[in-house]
């Protein structure tokens, strides 16, 4: 099913990929991002856990170019949904704009950047790993198992077909090495 489509709009859509207690400054961000949407891309969604609610992240949105001069003005949510955008640079400046705010509503944003194959945003969460919150990335863990393990999946395998060559071991492959380490403190 598609995450958003004409019989589900976009601002409803946003709605489910945050918790409840988010609904307002979501409806918000919907706001802000809806005239750079896509209308026309589809997606699919990854489902969490946060909070005890489940919330349903897209995969990929696609936004026009103007979003990229719009992005230092919109909030830390909209910030998240731009992390699921089509364009690479795009995500990782998104990402680095939400990658210190350790919210438990932000953290399904961070950590699905580490299942792609973009290893300049690997690095980038890799980096500042020993600065998240232990405790909300363990929470988010413990309540996201199939999900960090698919995750870890998917990363395996762009490691096992693009970096093996530059990391030899895939412990050191920066989007492994980000997950083992939440694994580890959710242990």
């Amino acid at each position: 099913m598609d995450w958003f489509s004409p019989s589900r709009p976009f601002a409803e859509a946003v709605k489910t990929a945050f918790p409840p207690y988010r609904e307002k400054i979501a409806s918000k961000a919907a706001s802000d991002l809806q005239p750079f949407l896509d209308h026309t891309y589809r997606t699919t969604s990854q489902e969490f856990v946060v909070d005890g609610s489940r919330v349903h992240v897209p995969y990929r949105l696609h936004f026009t170019d103007g979003v990229a001069t719009r992005i230092d003005y919109v909030g830390p949510v909209a910030h998240c949904l731009l992390t699921r955008s089509t364009d690479g640079y795009l995500r990782q400046r998104a990402n680095r704009a939400i990658l210190a705010l350790n919210d438990p509503w932000a953290i399904p944003f961070v950590v699905m950047l580490l299942g792609e194959y973009v290893l300049e945003i690997a690095d980038d969460i890799h980096s500042e790993v020993t600065r998240l919150d232990r405790s909300a990335y363990s929470k988010f863990v413990l309540q996201n198992r199939e999900a960090m393990r698919i995750l870890k999946a998917r990363a395996t395998s762009y490691w096992n077909c693009y970096h093996r060559w530059s990391y030899p071991d895939r412990r050191t492959y920066p989007a492994l090495a980000a997950l083992t380490n939440f694994e580890e403190w959710a242990s």
